[in-house]
């Protein structure tokens, strides 16, 4: 990546139809890149992002599709080589959750959220790996959770809590792997972050809860984008395999 940040370069954001994925591609647009939107169901939330983009500066591609599912990400990557020849960077923001002891919920519902996470990851970066290889550039950033990388859980999200380890390992081995083809392979391990919707009731409970982080509050979703950004930037060039916790000096 030259001087010019992330001006021109193509920046996919898995899940920004909504959310922090729609914050990163409204802050990828204000820097005057060109971003792939991607949303599971809502196009109209989708179509709306892409529209702020490129009131912002940016270039804009909505496309709706599961990455979870191989063939449906293969169809995403194929419409952004299609439209823009390449991906620069590539974010991924895409996995399940769910809220509940690990003996308690069903069978089926556990194997969905281990499964689907690392899944998504797995599958975007398969196919947009061979193609950064060829520019010998690219920035991939990936989504855990805060305690991922050191492996440890929280109550009640045992089957989360081991698909975020996962992404993290994952991550690291593909930092490894791709390491001489220039690219980077990071995570962002988000923590508490406030309601930004004006919900008093969601609010409130940011306030009480903030209680656990030690800076005294929760975050914010720029945040996030800021160490996403960082990591896509030249100022990243040499840093790889690198896990950056946005909580606030919270573990958990």
């Amino acid at each position: 990546m030259n001087d010019d940040g992330l001006r021109g370069k193509v920046f996919l954001v898995t899940g920004s139809g909504r959310g922090l994925g729609a914050a990163l591609a409204l802050a990828a647009g204000a820097e005057k890149a060109r971003v792939v939107v991607n949303c599971l169901r809502d196009t109209r939330a989708a179509d709306v992002v892409a529209a702020e983009v490129v009131r912002v500066g940016g270039e804009a591609l909505p496309v709706r599709a599961d990455v979870a599912d191989f063939d449906a990400a293969r169809a995403l990557v194929d419409r952004v080589l299609a439209k823009w020849g390449r991906v620069d960077v590539l974010v991924n923001t895409v996995g399940a959750f769910n809220w509940d002891r690990l003996v308690e919920g069903g069978p089926s519902e556990g194997r969905r959220v281990v499964a689907t996470t690392p899944a998504c990851v797995c599958h975007m970066c398969r196919l947009v790996v061979p193609h950064m290889r060829e520019r010998r550039f690219g920035r991939i950033v990936n989504f855990a959770a805060v305690g991922a990388a050191a492996t440890l859980g929280e109550p009640q999200m045992a089957a989360y809590s081991a698909a975020k380890a996962g992404v993290v390992a994952l991550s690291r081995a593909l930092a490894l792997e791709e390491a001489r083809c220039g690219i980077t392979v990071n995570v962002v391990s988000p923590g508490l972050l406030k309601d930004e919707t004006g919900n008093k009731a969601a609010a409130a409970a940011d306030a009480l809860l903030g209680d656990r982080v030690p800076v005294g509050h929760a975050g914010r979703a720029v945040d996030v984008v800021r160490a996403v950004l960082f990591f896509a930037s030249p100022a990243a060039d040499f840093v790889t395999g690198q896990v950056v916790e946005v909580a606030g000096g919270s573990r958990l």
